[in-house]
């Protein structure tokens, strides 16, 4: 039998590990991602702000939708007082996997984005 302590260390090691991608991407990436909509110059010289491209839109959504994996995350945790099925280290891995996977999307998506913007400038720069 599994002590409840143990699983309640588990789902508060992942809580913990669920917070820096929502908070990093509130402080860093929202500004950034403000900073990138592109701009239109009209024939009498002025500049107006035109719509996001999707991908970058797409790192935003990323980015407000990781703020409910550590809600789920408590849920859960309390939810495997009650619930037998929660308590099981089957369904630690289960959460663990998804928010690995998760987290290693938003990583690999932002990288490749941010490569991307890179590459764009070092091309328009040289």
């Amino acid at each position: 039998m599994i002590k409840r302590g143990t699983i309640a260390g588990a789902y508060l090691a992942l809580l913990a590990l669920s917070l820096p991608i929502p908070l990093l991407h509130r402080s860093y990436t929202d500004g950034v991602i403000a900073t990138m909509r592109p701009m239109l110059k009209l024939d009498d010289g002025r500049w107006v702000p035109t719509l996001m491209p999707v991908h970058v839109l797409l790192l935003r959504s990323l980015g407000q939708l990781s703020w409910f994996v550590p809600w789920v995350i408590l849920a859960i945790l309390v939810l495997s007082f009650r619930k037998e099925s929660l308590s099981r280290w089957t369904t630690v891995s289960v959460v663990t996997i998804g928010q690995c996977s998760f987290t290693t999307f938003y990583a690999f998506y932002s990288t490749w984005l941010l490569g991307s913007q890179w590459m764009e400038w070092v091309k328009h720069a040289g």
